[in-house]
C-alpha cells in the first residue's frame, strides 16, 4: 500500500469542513449575516477550488489507464444515481417542505438524475460531481496535454481558461467597483466574452484541476513514487511564511470584496464570481502548496486528516441531509431559544453556529466510517 501523503488529507479536510460551513450558514434558521459572520463565510470560498486542485494533484501525476478511468467514471455515475434517489426519497418523505404532485416529482426526480436539481428542494450542492464528471470525461485529453514534454498545448489551453475566468471575473469586479464610483454601469462590456468559451461554467474547474497537477509535479518531481520525502517547495522568491501571509491578505481582499458586493447589491454571506476570482485562485493554490509540505506522524493530527481524507465523499453525501434536519430540530422551543438569546451579538451567534457545524460535521464523519465497512453499502462510500 502506497504510503499516504498527510498533505492531500489536510487539504481535503478543510475544504469538507468549509463546504459544510457554507451551506450550513444558507439553510440553518439562526446564521448571523453580519461582519463576524461573514468574516467566516468568506474563508470559505476556496472550499472548491481546492477540491479540484487536490483531484488534480492526486490524479493528473498517475499514468494513465484508459480502461480503469472509464470503470471508474462509469463507478461514480452509478453512485451518483444511487445516492440522488437517497436524497430523492430524503426529500420528499422527511423534508417535504416543497410538496409537488407525483407527476411533477417523476419528471423532476428525472431531471436530477441528468444533472438538474429535484424541484425546489436544496439539491444543488450535486452540482459538484457533476462538474468532477464533466472533468473526468475529458481527463484522457487533459493528460495528453499534461504529459507532453513541450508543454505548448497545456500552456495555451490554460492561458485561454484562465483569462476567460479568473481573469475575465477578476476584471468584471474591479469594473463593478470603478462603475459604484463613477455612477455608471461598466461590468457588462465584457459580457459577450462567454461566447468565445467552450468551457462554459466550468472552465474555472478545470483550471483548478489542471493547476493542481502541475503542483503536485513540481513538488514532487518523481511524481507520487516520491512519497512524502520526495516533496519540495517549488518557489525560490515565496518561502512559506510568506506564503501564508499571502494567503491572509488573499483573505483580506476578498472579505473586501464581499463587503462591496453587500453594500451595492445586497449579497450576504458569499461571493459573486467568489470561486473565481483572483484572490481564491492565488490563495487556493499557496494552500496546496503549504499542505504538501506538512509531514508530521503526530497521531493526534495524522489520525484526524486521515480519517476525514478518507471519508470526505460520504461526508459530502450525507452533510445536505443533517443540515436539513438540524434546522428542523431548531423549531423546537428549547433549542430555538438557545439561538434567539443571543440574536444581538453575531460574534457570539456565529461561535455557536460553528460549534454545531463541528458536530454535524463529525456525525457526518461517523456515519461515513461505519457505513464504509459494511459489504454492499461500502461502495457509496468510497469512490
Amino acid at each position: 500500500m502506497k504510503p499516504r501523503i498527510i498533505g492531500y488529507d489536510i487539504a481535503k479536510s478543510l475544504a469538507m469542513l468549509f463546504v459544510v460551513i457554507l451551506h450550513y450558514s444558507f439553510y440553518t434558521r439562526y446564521y448571523s449575516s453580519g461582519v463576524a459572520g461573514t468574516l467566516l463565510t468568506t474563508l470559505c470560498v476556496a472550499c472548491v477550488p481546492l477540491f479540484f486542485a487536490v483531484n488534480g494533484a492526486l490524479l493528473l501525476p498517475r499514468p494513465l489507464d484508459i480502461r480503469k478511468h472509464l470503470n471508474k467514471t462509469v463507478t461514480i455515475v452509478a453512485v451518483l444515481a444511487v445516492w440522488k434517489t437517497i436524497v430523492a426519497l430524503f426529500c420528499v418523505f422527511v423534508d417535504r417542505t416543497h410538496p409537488a404532485p407525483i407527476g411533477t416529482l417523476i419528471k423532476n426526480f428525472l431531471r436530477f438524475q441528468l444533472g438538474g436539481g429535484f424541484g425546489d428542494y436544496p439539491v444543488g450542492y450535486f452540482w459538484f460531481m457533476n462538474a468532477l464528471l464533466a472533468v473526468y470525461l475529458i481527463y484522457p485529453l487533459v493528460k495528453l496535454m499534461f504529459d507532453d514534454p513541450g508543454r505548448i498545448a497545456l500552456r495555451a489551453a490554460l492561458g485561454v481558461i484562465f483569462v476567460l475566468t479568473v481573469g475575465k471575473d477578476t476584471l468584471v469586479v474591479l469594473l463593478d467597483m470603478l462603475g459604484a464610483a463613477t455612477n455608471h454601469e461598466l461590468a457588462s462590456i465584457l459580457g459577450s466574452l462567454d461566447e468565445f468559451y467552450i468551457f462554459g461554467s466550468y472552465g474555472y474547474v478545470l483550471l483548478y484541476f489542471t493547476v493542481g497537477g502541475l503542483v503536485a509535479r513540481a513538488m514532487m518531481p518523481e511524481g507520487l513514487k516520491g512519497g512524502v520525502a520526495g516533496i519540495r517547495w517549488p518557489l525560490r522568491a515565496i518561502n512559506r511564511p510568506i506564503a501564508a501571509l499571502l494567503i491572509v491578505l488573499c483573505y483580506a481582499i476578498s472579505f473586501g470584496i464581499q463587503r462591496f458586493q453587500h453594500a451595492t447589491k445586497g449579497t450576504n454571506l458569499t461571493i459573486d464570481y467568489g470561486y473565481w476570482l483572483l484572490p481564491t485562485f492565488a490563495a487556493t493554490i499557496l494552500a496546496l502548496m503549504l499542505c504538501l509540505t506538512v509531514r508530521t506522524q503526530i497521531p493526534p493530527i495524522r489520525v484526524p486528516a486521515e480519517t476525514v481524507g478518507r471519508n470526505t465523499f460520504g461526508i459530502y453525501m450525507l452533510h445536505m441531509m443533517a443540515i436539513v434536519l438540524f434546522a428542523k430540530a431548531q423549531a423546537h422551543p428549547a433549542l430555538a431559544a438557545v439561538f434567539e438569546a443571543h440574536l444581538n451579538s453575531g460574534a457570539i451567534t456565529t461561535v455557536l453556529n460553528l460549534v454545531c457545524v463541528l458536530i454535524l460535521f463529525a456525525c457526518c464523519l461517523g456515519v461515513s466510517v461505519v457505513l464504509r465497512h459494511i459489504p454492499g453499502v461500502r461502495t457509496l462510500f468510497t469512490v
